[in-house]
């Protein structure tokens, strides 16, 4: 069992992640049905197809939800991001009228 370390995602971005694997499972449907109509192998392309949706927008879902369960939360962050994000998390001076932080 993988212990979930990282902070919970929003509403939004489960809403996304699930619109993006709804989306990667009919695309590759119709485009499995199109294979179908060219080539008159009626079921096996959108079954296929179905499934190659299904597994890509899985591993999408899961990496963007709890990166940690399939080993994608180990990446390491480029060195700016790191410094963005420490930037926006630091406090702010007490005094805003100090100019020593401005130079």
């Amino acid at each position: 069992m993988v212990a979930l370390t990282s902070k919970p995602t929003s509403s939004s971005g489960a809403f996304g992640a699930g619109l993006t694997f709804a989306v990667s499972v009919a695309l590759f449907a119709l485009g499995g049905s199109w294979l179908d109509s060219k080539l008159g192998t009626n079921p096996w392309f959108v079954l296929g197809g179905s499934l190659l949706g299904i597994l890509g927008g899985g591993i999408h879902l899961v990496h963007e939800l709890a990166p940690d369960v399939l080993g994608f939360g180990n990446r390491s962050r480029p060195k700016v991001v790191k410094k963005l994000e420490e930037a926006s998390t630091s406090p702010r001076p007490a005094n805003p009228d100090r100019t020593d932080d401005l130079q």
